[in-house]
């Protein structure tokens, strides 16, 4: 006779005690025990005028259409105002590699690409959103055009074309509307490259806009650019070339490399964080005494001296982040002071490091990471300190 062990024996129990819960809880009554779920994908036309809410400016909007660009080994950019009152116009071409039909839509399809998708070391985007989202905030027909192996793709997002029927799903329309393709006419000839057309420019051309405003817009715009993408444009190694209006933007620095009246630049500092190694420079900017007056303008940036001291945080040599303490401080955050105005800190991350750094959609906020703060606090108060004695003694010997 066969003999049972005691470890057989405690498995058959626990068969038996199996078998005995599956007849008290048979498969019907196991599937009404498990949650019930509904499909409820959202409607395609609030979405979208939902998104336009999104708090981009015109060139912020601008800048991630460049960052696309960038991504896509463009090596030069053109941006074109065109003013024709309320049918203005915006368009955005580059030479880059282009896009194939199924390429083009899986662009123009909102949220394509997994924020916590690996991007390659160079990429510019996260979220997949950037193209859709900073478009529709400035127009209501956005057009996309490609080339690649010189066959050409067109497709369109066409707001109040899916406002006429509050029911009709995310239709994507190919092809530009009755009386756009005349604004492609760029691309032919071309074995590559992207045009992005904007119209219906409802956030920008509003009532009692003139044509004095949408030149003082382009003005405003190559400000931002020639700031975000200094880097990008600046010496022999320049990766790309923006033009607004065929003119070609310049680069604005603001840690005036090379000037030779700056009184300190701090060597390079590294910290390794979980997303990655985070390099910090610090710089100290002349006192106006000893600047031209020319100089002092042109270096005062976008939004004036005081204003842009601080943190400038970039990521794959592209400035997300221009001036403010990224809320560090001691007590209490500090705030922009007279006094440090000629403080400024460089720092980049790379992009394995924007969930840490809570990086935005638009790409225009960053907070550092815990695990840094202490550190870039500490580089903030010697720099702040060191800027403030160059303020207060105007660029004379610092007495130590």
């Amino acid at each position: 006779e066969t003999l049972i062990t005691p470890r057989q024996q405690a498995s058959k129990a626990r068969s038996q005690t199996h078998r005995a819960r599956l007849r008290v809880f048979p498969r019907e009554r196991l599937l009404e025990m498990t949650a019930k779920t509904r499909n409820a994908p959202p409607r395609a036309t609030a979405m979208l005028e939902s998104l336009r809410g999104l708090g981009y400016s015109t060139a912020a909007a601008l800048a991630d259409i460049v960052d696309n660009s960038i991504s896509a080994g463009a090596s030069e950019v053109r941006i074109e105002f065109q003013w024709d009152g309320p049918g203005s116009r915006v368009l955005i071409l580059d030479d880059g590699q282009g896009m194939s039909d199924p390429e083009l839509e899986d662009a123009m399809r909102l949220g394509d690409k997994s924020p916590l998708a690996t991007r390659a070391a160079h990429d510019l985007g996260r979220f997949g959103m950037g193209l859709k989202t900073a478009s529709l905030s400035q127009c209501r027909r956005l057009t996309v055009a490609s080339v690649k192996g010189g066959k050409q793709s067109c497709l369109r997002w066409d707001l109040d074309e899916l406002a006429a029927d509050p029911e009709s799903d995310w239709l994507l329309f190919e092809g530009p509307a009755e009386g756009s393709k005349q604004h492609l006419a760029s691309l032919e000839g071309k074995a590559s490259g992207t045009l992005v057309l904007w119209e219906k420019l409802d956030r920008i051309v509003t009532t009692g806009y003139t044509v004095d405003d949408y030149l003082a817009l382009t003005v405003a715009v190559e400000a931002h650019l020639a700031m975000v993408f200094h880097r990008l444009l600046q010496g022999s190694r320049a990766r790309v070339k923006l033009l607004i209006n065929s003119h070609a933007i310049k680069p604005w620095d603001p840690f005036m490399s090379g000037h030779p009246a700056k009184p300190w630049t701090s060597p390079p500092a590294s910290m390794r964080t979980d997303g990655g190694l985070v390099v910090a420079q610090c710089h100290v900017l002349p006192h106006h005494d000893k600047l031209t007056r020319e100089e002092f303008r042109e270096n005062e940036g976008p939004a004036g001296w005081t204003a842009q001291q601080g943190f400038y945080v970039y990521r794959n040599e592209r400035l997300l982040v221009a001036g403010g303490w990224l809320g560090l401080g001691n007590s209490k955050a500090w705030n922009r002071e007279e006094a440090h105005r000629l403080a400024r800190i460089q720092l980049d991350i790379p992009n394995t490091a924007d969930a840490d750094w809570k990086i935005d959609v638009r790409k225009s906020t960053a907070r550092p990471p815990v695990a840094l703060r202490t550190w870039l606090t500490r580089l903030a108060e010697d720099t702040r300190e060191r800027a403030r004695r160059v303020f207060a003694y105007r660029g004379t010997p610092m007495p130590t």
